[in-house]
């Protein structure tokens, strides 16, 4: 992680925006016509969500393992000081 992005979305965290976005984009849509919901959309936001999900774990994941180093690190060049 070379720049730290604050007050940046992050792409799993969009993903789910707009994932769910689309859900109530489809629920709405199903609500307003009366009709049920369509299958193939609606698996397709679930495949958005699944996969938003998963990039949100692997950002987090790749975050707290970056501050940990980064933690160890300061704390050697402490120690060698």
């Amino acid at each position: 992680m070379a720049e730290d992005y604050k007050g940046m979305f992050s792409f799993g965290s969009m993903t789910l925006a707009v994932g769910g976005l689309a859900l109530f984009g489809l629920l709405a849509w199903g609500w307003m016509s009366g009709q049920a919901l369509p299958l193939w959309p609606a698996l397709l936001v679930a495949a958005v969500n699944v996969v938003g999900a998963v990039k949100l774990l692997q950002e987090t994941k790749a975050k707290r393992a970056a501050l940990q180093a980064s933690a160890a690190s300061a704390q050697t060049k402490r120690k060698a000081r």
